[in-house]
């Protein structure tokens, strides 16, 4: 084949990533790895190969590269670059480069290199049986089996592909991310139009027992407010709070917030896992402790709205992608009225965009299932963190102060 182009700094890390977002194979985060190291430097050859056929050798030819980055897409490259180090057990190699760009702390390995939750159930029978003292209760639940099948398969229909209404309706996008929006439902309205399935699925969130004992100002709950999302597998959410207009105007909370997981499948699925921590907005240090849910079928996490939470980045290879179904319930939270995508706006009525009527669209009486909504329902464990956040040489995070946003590495 011709010889392809050098690339440039720039190109290689869009390339990079590119490749990442839609990695299948080890190989590709090997060579997503080999990207970011050249472009990262001024003195190395950068290798392109001809060949994409798994069975056979590469041809390889070398091309010399300049190091031509920016400073922001410097920034952006090393924190891609020192992220991929990280979730491959590989933090301490990350030390130098994130001090270099500012960062005086990150994320603990145990959250960028998570484990699975199915070797973490193992040992979290053995460190019981050791007499490890008793956990502090966490602000979260995790329900298996919330979801049924139909249920499910009803959402699937709405949110699972990337050409779906609901996302091109919005423009929506994951990286550079589309601007944040949102549908408020009242539960009067849904008392009085009942609005099909959305609102049944609602009402089985409302009262479910485990969240009512878990949080009982859920009783208080006059509005919820609806989003999603559809990621890549290497692609988190920052840790933020979740508030009323995202914050404009001063911080207000949820009551709660859930998170639905939308696949098929027995196992854990694309994507990292959801964590939530015990920081709240008005702490003056870093969270101490932290709770992390693997993404599952049929999974429901709930967990109290003021706490600081986010998406760990999946890390390795799994294919498919992380869509998600949120549901905010407060107790009072102004509608936006206003054209075109925005936070809190209402739900369509009268004539509904084809996402909205699929929701409303009543459920099949033949596909409710049991007499009881909550048979299956069955509380899981989730994955204890003694430590959210360590020095960059892989310490204990234990000085008081509070570090600014932006030195606190989180990979994502």
């Amino acid at each position: 084949m011709a010889e392809k182009e050098a690339l440039t700094p720039l190109e290689a890390v869009q390339k990079a990533r590119k490749i990442w977002l839609n990695s299948t194979k080890q190989s590709d985060l090997d060579e997503v790895e080999r990207l970011y190291r050249w472009a990262l430097s001024s003195k190395k050859k950068i290798i392109e190969t001809d060949n994409d056929d798994d069975s056979e050798p590469p041809k390889k030819k070398a091309k010399q590269g300049h190091c031509g980055l920016d400073r922001s897409d410097y920034i952006n490259a090393s924190e891609k670059f020192a992220l991929l180090l990280c979730q491959s057990g590989r933090c301490k190699k990350a030390k130098k480069g994130l001090a270099s760009i500012g960062f005086t702390c990150r994320l603990a390995k145990r959250v960028l290199d998570y484990p699975e939750e199915s070797e973490e159930r193992g040992s979290h029978s053995s460190s019981t049986n050791a007499g490890q003292k008793k956990q502090k209760t966490p602000p979260c639940t995790i329900i298996d089996n919330f979801l049924t099948h139909a249920e499910l398969g009803r959402l699937k229909s709405v949110f699972h592909c990337t050409n779906a209404n609901y996302w091109t309706s919005h423009d929506y996008a994951v990286e550079p991310p589309s601007p944040y929006f949102s549908y408020v439902l009242s539960l009067e309205q849904i008392e009085t139009k009942g609005f099909g399935f959305i609102g049944k699925l609602i009402e089985k969130v409302l009262h479910c027992p485990l969240l009512v004992e878990k949080f009982p100002k859920l009783s208080n709950t006059r509005y919820v407010e609806m989003w999603a999302h559809n990621r890549p597998h290497a692609s988190g959410h920052q840790l933020h709070f979740d508030s009323d207009d995202e914050g404009r105007g001063g911080i207000r909370n949820p009551i709660i917030s859930t998170i639905l997981y939308i696949a098929d499948g027995d196992e854990e699925i694309a994507g990292g896992p959801s964590m939530v921590t015990n920081q709240k907005l008005s702490d003056e240090k870093l969270a101490t402790k932290g709770w992390m849910s693997s993404p599952k079928p049929y999974r429901l996490v709930a967990f109290d709205g003021k706490y600081l939470h986010g998406v760990v980045p999946g890390k390795g290879i799994r294919e498919g992608r992380r869509v998600t179904l949120m549901f905010a319930f407060w107790d009072d939270i102004k509608i936006r009225r206003g054209l075109g995508k925005g936070s809190a706006r209402p739900f369509p009525k009268n004539v509904l965009p084809p996402w909205a009527s699929q929701l409303v669209k009543p459920e099949d009486s033949h596909a409710r299932g049991a007499s009881n909504q909550y048979a299956n329902c069955k509380a899981a464990e989730p994955i204890v963190l003694d430590r959210v956040y360590e020095t960059l040489g892989g310490k204990a995070w234990k000085k008081h102060e509070m570090p600014a946003y932006d030195e606190v590495f989180q990979g994502f």
